[in-house]
């Protein structure tokens, strides 16, 4: 990587952030496709490239105030989302170097930004000698940028979804402590208004230096640039880490003034090839060279791959006891799913996956591998998702805060004046088995800060239980429900509504019980006030599962092909299944419609209505193809949705193919790069729902990664690292298939690892991607065919409501249309446009001149299929548009 220069710029003048010149300019791929590109251990499927303005940047960032100053930043600056777009932050500095070393290397910064359009947004980025490194921490998932090319002009923007790498890293956990770590209360949260920070000594081998220094282009250079190299590298690190801590925790970690004393350039007494010699060595390496009373927690960085720490240690004897290696130590993976995970055994908190290797058995309380930061996500199949998604579980925050209160409380306090959540008291509720239900909830904050949600299981699989790796619906006790990332939306549907939209209550890692038992859940609510430091609440609740009772379930309305006409009377019928006694005592139900494919249910058929299975209702006047039945107990979390979407005013007819490559491709062993494979979709259709058919030849499949993604990159993950040691995968990935039946070969119709209901509603025309990998060694394989079954739906009104001398012109469109018709009636008219999925776009009335004319313009509308229904009173017209 070439050495960049940094320098500030003097500006004259500053107004609220903002000068003529862009920071950041959007790139196309196609034009960087012969450019230099900086080396990275994982690549992400979908990404946007940017070109970077430094300068404009740097002095914009000359009037950000630091975050304690108690100013309100007036400088403004944009930074690109995973979605390819701008989003703009206020920002302030905060440095996470102690304000000695600081000034000898101002050349290293660190700043902190809270977000303008959307507040639940953060910022924490770095400049460094290796460029700008930015994280945005949001309740639309993480985002990342970095830089692309090797003159760190042009930088890649990525959702950390995007990376689907598989890991081998591991992590172990030492016992001693000086700082006993007592069982937290069960509602303990960061939420006593004060900001703390952690002096920090960050040590490294001489491996980590020379390839910092190598990557920095000075691995023949001084000492001192080598040493700079490191700290900037640490700096990087500790900008991603220190935003989770402060969010979370309200928390940060600041490098000690003498920290480049543990920076080792030439030799060192450290063993890097092991982590678990290294943990005993650094303790005195640190207090030699830093002094024992110069920092509270201490850290070790190498290129081994794995870490080790010990649990309580910050403040105490053993308090630079933490170590993390990998042979490339930088980035997301390094930063978030190692360092982090690793400090947080230092801070207190224990593994809180459910797998037998490092498990603790009195915190297991996420299935499989775990999600959240002190799991174990994409290292222990079968694994949840790849990465670790960069926020705490309930119980690690209990865990932490009540250490930080306790033994490990030796940071600097600060007031930071701000308020916490308040959650509105919860219920706890009995619900029938085999049923779905929603946990709901609500709170308020004093400040106004955008909260974020996050419902989680906090049943452990105890010490003494059996260790189930993915949930069943006969368990009793341990986590049936994986942690699912904070949201704007209080409530959580369990299992995740899509599924149950599928007919699918037992996902692999949303599972609904079919025995009685006992769930507990905690809600945490986070203020998301990051440059503040984060303020969090937390309330528990349980749903006991009767086994006397369930499942509940809608009966009608499950064959296909069902239409109603509007105003007409239909029957909904329910399996009460016991619900009016067995202490869940539901008297009455509310019966709802979904017009837009069970995304949501607004209308309201029957409310409060006897819970005794059969209703009347009448059908509304509306047109929709894809609508979807709801009972729900009134008083009660639970409910049902009918089997089959079915149509309302129109009739629907479904139309499949299937388009096949059958060229062998060669499956590189223990790459983690992905091998693509095509197949071109020629017919231009709106998708009502896909199947992917992959025949793999390949021993010990758990090495595979396999994802498919549609023309515009919408993906969906197929497999991720299931079935062990099995040969061969033959099978249909289907939303409507079965869990994963292990064998060699591996067949039939399974599920996908994340449905393929993300492709409904879009167009198929184009070319469709098949990215498959091996992340293990000695097992090569080939992909010998694949195959793409895209089902579109034909929609027409009903003929029996139809205008005289109906035309809609012109079609396709831009937006803009006339439609005309002869009327007799005198009636208003009007004009409704709703999209594939039943969502209203458009709705106007007009005069009716009996020789009917009306123009309609659709404003800011994608391009697409949409429903226009036109009324005359009792009469009617559908007709499909396409907007180009």
């Amino acid at each position: 990587m070439k050495k960049l220069l940094l320098s500030f710029i003097l500006v004259l003048s500053l107004t609220f952030g903002y000068s003529q010149s862009a920071v950041w300019s959007p790139v196309p791929k196609e034009r960087l496709a012969v450019a230099n590109k900086l080396d990275r251990s994982s690549v992400p499927m979908t990404f946007s490239t940017f070109r970077i303005n430094l300068p404009e940047l740097q002095s914009r960032l000359l009037a950000a105030p630091a975050r304690n100053s108690g100013q309100l930043s007036t400088v403004i600056i944009p930074f690109p989302n995973g979605e390819g777009k701008l989003e703009n932050f206020r920002v302030y500095e905060a440095s996470v170097m102690h304000p000695d070393l600081a000034a000898q290397h101002p050349e290293i910064q660190s700043y902190v930004g809270q977000g303008i359009e959307n507040p639940a947004a953060t910022v924490r980025f770095s400049i460094t000698i290796f460029g700008v490194h930015a994280m945005i921490l949001s309740d639309k998932g993480t985002s990342y940028t970095d830089p692309y090319t090797t003159d760190l002009q042009n930088y890649i923007t990525y959702k950390k979804s995007s990376l689907k790498a598989a890991r081998t890293f591991h992590c172990d956990v030492a016992s001693e402590s000086a700082n006993a770590v007592p069982p937290p209360p069960p509602s303990t949260q960061a939420n006593d208004g004060l900001f703390r920070t952690y002096r920090l000594a960050m040590a490294c081998t001489i491996e980590y230096t020379a390839f910092q220094a190598n990557a920095a282009g000075v691995g023949s250079g001084t000492t001192a640039q080598k040493k700079a190299a490191a700290l900037a590298a640490m700096n990087v690190t500790m900008t991603r880490v220190n935003g989770v801590y402060e969010k979370d925790m309200s928390l940060t970690m600041q490098l000690v003034p003498t920290n480049e004393n543990v920076i080792f350039v030439t030799s060192d007494a450290l063993t890097n090839s092991d982590e678990s010699v290294m943990i005993d060595q650094i303790q005195n390496i640190m207090d030699n060279n830093i002094g024992f009373s110069n920092y509270d927690i201490g850290h070790v960085v190498g290129t081994s791959d794995g870490g080790i720490a010990s649990l309580g240690s910050v403040c105490s004897s053993f308090k630079a006891q933490g170590v993390t290696g990998n042979p490339s130590p930088v980035g997301d993976s390094f930063d978030i799913d190692y360092v982090a995970h690793e400090m947080g055994h230092q801070f207190g908190s224990d593994h809180s996956f459910n797998n037998s290797y490092q498990r603790s058995a009195s915190y297991a309380v996420e299935p499989g591998s775990g999600s959240t930061i002190m799991s174990y996500a994409g290292i222990s199949p079968p694994n949840v998702q790849a990465h670790s998604d960069d926020y705490f579980h309930a119980v690690n925050l209990a865990q932490m805060f009540t250490f930080i209160n306790g033994g490990g409380g030796c940071g600097t306090e600060v007031a930071n004046n701000n308020n916490p959540p308040v959650i509105s008291a919860l219920a706890n509720y009995t619900i029938p088995k085999s049923t779905a239900f929603i946990l709901k909830g609500n709170a308020t904050d004093a400040d106004g800060d955008a909260l974020t949600y996050c419902w989680e299981q906090t049943n452990a699989n105890g010490a003494n239980s059996t260790v189930d790796v993915t949930p069943l619906p006969t368990s009793t006790t341990g986590p049936n429900f994986r942690s699912v990332a904070p949201s704007p939306s209080p409530d959580r549907y369990m299992p995740v509504l899509s599924s149950v939209l599928n007919n699918n209550l037992t996902p692999t890692w949303e599972v609904v019980p079919s025995v009685g038992r006992t769930m507990n859940f905690a809600l945490t609510v986070r203020d998301n006030n990051t440059p503040n430091g984060g303020q969090t609440a937390r309330s528990n609740m349980n749903v006991v599962v009767s086994s006397a009772a369930g499942p509940f379930a809608v009966t009608s309305q499950s064959a296909a092909n069902l239409s109603w006409d509007q105003g007409s009377t239909q029957t909904i019928t329910w399996n009460v299944a016991g619900t009016t006694a067995n202490n869940i005592n539901t008297a009455n139900v509310n019966i709802r419609l979904s017009t837009d494919g069970g995304l949501t249910f607004p209308t309201v058929l029957a409310a409060n209505t006897p819970n005794d299975g059969t209703q009347d209702i009448t059908v509304p006047n509306v047109s929709a193809p894809f609508c979807r039945i709801m009972v729900e107990a009134v008083g009660n979390i639970y409910y049902a949705v009918n089997a089959a979407p079915f149509a309302i005013g129109v009739t629907v007819t479904t139309q499949c193919n299937t388009y096949t490559n059958s060229t062998a491709v060669a499956i590189p062993d223990n790459n983690p790069n992905y091998t693509l494979s095509t197949i071109n979709v020629p017919a231009s259709a709106t998708i009502s729902n896909v199947k992917i058919g992959v025949n793999i030849t390949h021993p010990y499949v758990s090495d595979l990664g396999i994802i498919v993604a549609r023309p515009d990159n919408t993906q969906a993950t197929l497999w991720e690292g299931q079935c062990g040691d099995s040969n061969n995968i033959n099978v249909t990935f289907s939303d409507t298939g079965s869990a994963v039946s292990c064998g060699s070969p591996t067949t039939g119709t399974i599920l996908p690892v994340s449905t393929l209901s993300v492709f409904n509603g879009t167009q198929a025309q184009g070319n469709w991607i098949l990215a498959f990998a091996d992340f293990g060694a000695s097992d090569a394989g080939t992909l010998n065919s694949w195959s793409v079954e895209v089902c579109s739906q034909t929609i027409t009104a009903t003929s029996a409501f139809g205008l005289q001398d109906f035309s809609l012109y012109p079609n396709p469109n831009n937006g803009s249309f006339t439609v005309s018709f002869i009327s007799d009636t005198g009636n208003a008219i009007k004009v409704g446009v709703h999209d594939m999925r039943g969502r209203e776009v458009f709705n106007s009335s007009y005069e009716n001149t009996g020789l009917f004319s009306g123009n309609v313009n659709l404003s800011n509308i994608q391009s697409g299929v949409y429903l226009v229904t036109v009324q005359d009173g009792a009469r009617r017209e559908v007709r499909k548009i396409v907007v180009n």
